[in-house]
């Protein structure tokens, strides 16, 4: 068995193979695919070549199953998803919309635990108690 990645919303699975698929959108392009890697702290990522990146560009994060906003309530920074660990374990896996902002956060009832150089700027945002 291996880690599983899904909505918030209506518990689609987004992961194939090895990669986070997530649909993105941004003031100046349509949706698009991101493929993101399941490693917490790997922040290497796979959008169509004609789909162009700027550094520091913020995007929309929807799930590509029910098309919901994967916003994270009370902060427009952060998006969020679920990670179902072998044990069948939830934890929610907190991140930045900010393209080459490395911040990641997996999140349990017990413990925050912070991934990437950036992830200071959203510690005392996040609590366990409030993203469920």
């Amino acid at each position: 068995m291996k880690t599983n990645f899904i909505c918030p919303k209506c518990r689609g699975y987004l992961n194939v193979g090895d990669k986070v698929i997530l649909s993105i959108k941004n003031k100046h392009r349509p949706f698009g695919l991101i493929l993101l890697s399941p490693v917490l702290g790997d922040y290497q990522y796979e959008v169509n070549p004609s789909y162009e990146v700027g550094a520091g560009e913020e995007f929309d994060f929807h799930c590509p199953n029910c098309h919901k906003s994967l916003l994270v309530s009370g902060n427009d920074k952060l998006v969020r998803v679920v990670m179902i660990e072998d044990n069948n374990k939830e934890h929610w896996v907190v991140f930045s919309r900010k393209e080459g902002e490395k911040c990641t956060y997996k999140i349990s009832d017990e413990s925050i635990t912070d991934y990437g150089a950036d992830s200071h700027r959203y510690l005392d945002f996040l609590s366990a108690s409030m993203l469920k």
